[in-house]
């Protein structure tokens, strides 16, 4: 595998690692409003839902939530936030599990017995109550017992969450308190009617709602691709080849969603493992794209 071609993969994989995080004003503003729900202990500050179109990057932004507060940052702080932008990333893998105060998980179809179980063997403890822990209540317990208090609390992600079963919806708005609670849970749902409908099921703790539909302008276009590139290790020589062009022929074809962008920029650099085109294939192959200028053969 040529130097390209591995630089590609990384760069332009569906792998949401914290440290490629690219940020813009949507995805910072994102993140702010989780913070600022974090910080908080009013009622909503028990369940925080994500809602945004597929392909935008929430699953990014929640595990960049994950890295910065397991790395030490505070949800309520900004001058903890800003030290952990400016520090390496550092995801939950890198710390004593034990020690994690947030946990991502990829799904959510889980009965909460199975959900406790689950969370326990990930953070390498055991529950206070084990022998009782398949009785939903005990289990809701177990999970409450993670968090240090109301000032201290823990931080559940689940992304995907439209399929929790309902009788783990129960379980929650049953025994999760509405304000001040040891266990956050913060959801991504998409914004359709099986999303709907849970964010309705939830409405008895009045969980607040995070919009996240703004897309990639072209200019953010362009400086994701690039530092996407510089992340992956692509050679200088091809990140400028992202100029204000191929930056406006990415978007277009994208929409300016990063998933999309991604699968654009990769077919770009797939057959890397050939010969490269030269500067005036290039220039021919975006004017294909655009449409050729029309030429004028008429005679003077």
């Amino acid at each position: 595998m040529n130097s390209i071609e591995a630089a590609r993969r990384r760069a332009f994989s569906e792998t949401c690692d914290p440290s490629a995080y690219v940020p813009r004003e949507a995805t910072e503003a994102a993140l702010a409003a989780i913070r600022a729900w974090g910080g908080s202990d009013e009622v909503g500050s028990s369940v925080a839902a994500l809602v945004g179109t597929p392909g935008l990057g929430k699953t990014q932004l929640l595990r960049v939530i994950e890295s910065q507060v397991n790395g030490g940052a505070a949800l309520s702080s900004a001058q903890n936030v800003q030290a952990a932008q400016a520090a390496p990333a550092l995801s939950s893998a890198a710390r004593p599990s034990s020690a994690a105060r947030v946990l991502y998980l990829p799904y959510a179809g889980l009965a909460l017995p199975d959900l406790a179980i689950w969370v326990h063997g990930l953070l390498g403890r055991t529950p206070a109550r084990v022998a009782d822990i398949g009785e939903p209540d005990v289990a809701l317990e177990a999970l409450l017992e993670l968090g240090g208090g109301p000032t201290d609390p823990f931080l559940l992600i689940f992304d995907d969450a439209d399929a929790m079963p309902a009788e783990t919806v129960q379980a929650l708005i049953k025994g999760l308190p509405r304000s001040a609670s040891p266990l956050r849970i913060l959801i991504t749902l998409n914004p359709d009617s099986k999303a709907t409908r849970l964010f309705e099921a939830l409405y008895p703790l009045l969980p607040t709602e995070i919009s996240f539909r703004t897309r990639m302008n072209v200019d953010e276009t362009g400086t994701y691709v690039r530092e996407r590139m510089r992340w992956g290790g692509f050679p200088g020589a091809e990140i400028a080849g992202i100029d204000e062009s191929e930056a406006m022929r990415i978007h277009t074809l994208s929409g300016g969603v990063p998933r999309r962008v991604h699968e654009i920029a990769s077919a770009r650099f797939e057959s890397a493992g050939d010969a490269r085109p030269t500067a005036l294939e290039d220039k021919a192959r975006r004017e294909d794209w655009m449409g050729r200028p029309i030429e004028d053969d008429l005679e003077v």
